[in-house]
């Protein structure tokens, strides 16, 4: 099949309708060919307490999305605890991997070359092989922890991009800052989103002018 092969690992942090609408609009893309999704144990926790309580397994996570059924045969699930999985060895030629969100424990994990399951180890191998990793790290205020591990990821490799929205968007809605941060992410894979169309255009649209009045100096 034509296309990029991408992983997407969901960990436990706060964050759940990320990860699903990105899910939704990559499994439709033309550039992409199959999507390897990982989730980690507590994820599907975070997603009962923030998208819905009838969610109990993976299958239900992914049936939540109404994919059509083209889209859904682009969709491939990997246990957590699968450490012999595909995307476990540095030989399957994914293109890249995005984990959305990544909690604190995933990001000092991934920094510090810890891969005690699937989806760290998945991340583990797209930095060994230099491929695209993106971390959606899901923490505000940020500890100086935290700011050691992104250095580290970056060092290593990895692209922090935590889901920060564009307050160039005119809408301002939640749907709409979902849609622009996934176009970001989806380009740092290497492929578009269908309908995307939330690039700073250069400043051919020029931002409204402040309200606020300057004193003179």
């Amino acid at each position: 099949m034509p296309g990029k092969e991408i992983v997407v690992g969901v960990s436990g942090a706060s964050g759940a309708s990320l990860p699903a609408r990105f899910v939704d609009l990559a499994a439709r893309a033309k550039g992409v060919s199959r999507l390897h999704l990982v989730f980690s144990e507590s994820s599907l926790e975070v997603a009962r307490n923030e998208l819905d309580p009838g969610i109990r397994s993976v299958e239900d996570w992914v049936s939540r999305l109404r994919l059509p059924a083209a889209a859904a045969r682009r969709i491939e699930l990997h246990g957590n605890d699968d450490v012999g999985a595909t995307i476990a060895s540095g030989s399957y030629p994914v293109a890249g991997m995005a984990v959305i969100p990544c909690s604190g424990g995933t990001l000092g994990a991934i920094a510090n070359g810890i891969s005690r399951d699937l989806l760290q180890r998945a991340a583990d191998v797209c930095l060994k092989e230099r491929r695209p990793l993106v971390l959606a790290f899901r923490e505000s205020p940020y500890s100086l922890v935290h700011v050691e591990n992104m250095r580290r990821a970056t060092l290593a490799g990895a692209i922090v991009a935590p889901p920060t929205p564009a307050f160039y968007v005119t809408d301002p809605s939640m749907e709409r800052f979902l849609d622009a941060w996934c176009g970001r992410v989806a380009r740092l894979l290497g492929f578009e989103l269908p309908g995307e169309s939330f690039r700073w255009d250069g400043g051919a649209r020029k931002a409204p002018a402040s309200p606020v009045r300057r004193r003179r100096r």
